[in-house]
């Protein structure tokens, strides 16, 4: 299963980062098996990072609540807020016509 997390610094935290950079990247490595994609999150005009962004792989929401609970940001307290979701993963999807199915399922447009 899909999980997209969103994690937001509360003000200075972008900044205070940087001193447990290297054991952050360390549990990112740890647990790189898990993790589909992840990176830092960027204002709209690319000047400053106001959080991460991660798409895990996991069983369960209480595996993403564990995974992020060990993680070195969420310990030093650097995030205001996180949001967790589930991503019902379309594209790339296992079956290459799956797109195609959900179209013709849909049925013509009514506008």
């Amino acid at each position: 299963m899909y999980f997209v997390v969103r994690c937001f610094y509360r003000p200075g935290g972008a900044e205070e980062r940087m001193s447990i950079r290297r054991t952050h990247v360390e549990h990112m490595i740890a647990h790189r098996h898990l993790i589909e994609q992840g990176g830092a999150l960027v204002e709209a005009e690319g000047e400053s990072v106001v959080g991460m962004f991660l798409l895990l792989s996991v069983d369960s929401v209480a595996d993403v609540h564990r995974f992020l609970d060990d993680e070195p940001y969420t310990k030093a307290g650097l995030f205001a807020q996180r949001t967790i979701e589930v991503l019902n993963r379309f594209v790339p999807h296992p079956d290459p016509d799956f797109l195609v199915k959900l179209r013709d399922a849909a049925g013509p447009d009514r506008r």
